[in-house]
């Protein structure tokens, strides 16, 4: 029994079914008066992404149950003949480098207008 409750199907029908009635409530405080056809289609979207966002959880743990490292599934890490003294740097010069790269500049100055 319980692996018909836990199967990708019926967890993606469940989500659609909750996703549905926070729609409904949406609908009922904006007063945005979605028709029928407009909920059928949110249903079709919600199980579909659902779904897919499942499966794909599903193949990413098994390719990692299958004996492949998490390090060479995204990248990075190192490999088998590297040391950690040859790739270590001093941290707060990399999150000065990054703050540095990602904060807003404001060029200020007298306006010409």
């Amino acid at each position: 029994m319980l692996e018909y409750i836990t199967s990708s199907y019926s967890v993606a029908l469940i989500a659609t079914i909750i996703g549905l009635c926070l729609i409904y409530v949406y609908d009922k405080f904006e007063k945005k008066q979605y028709t029928g056809a407009n909920y059928f289609r949110f249903a079709i979207l919600i199980y579909i992404a659902t779904f897919a966002s499942l499966y794909l959880v599903h193949l990413a743990s098994s390719k990692l149950s299958a004996g492949t490292s998490i390090t060479t599934m995204f990248g990075g890490g190192l490999t088998n003949g590297e040391s950690t003294a040859t790739t270590s740097q001093n941290p707060l010069s990399t999150m000065n480098e990054y703050s540095k790269m990602h904060l807003e500049q404001f060029k200020t100055g007298t306006p010409t207008f």
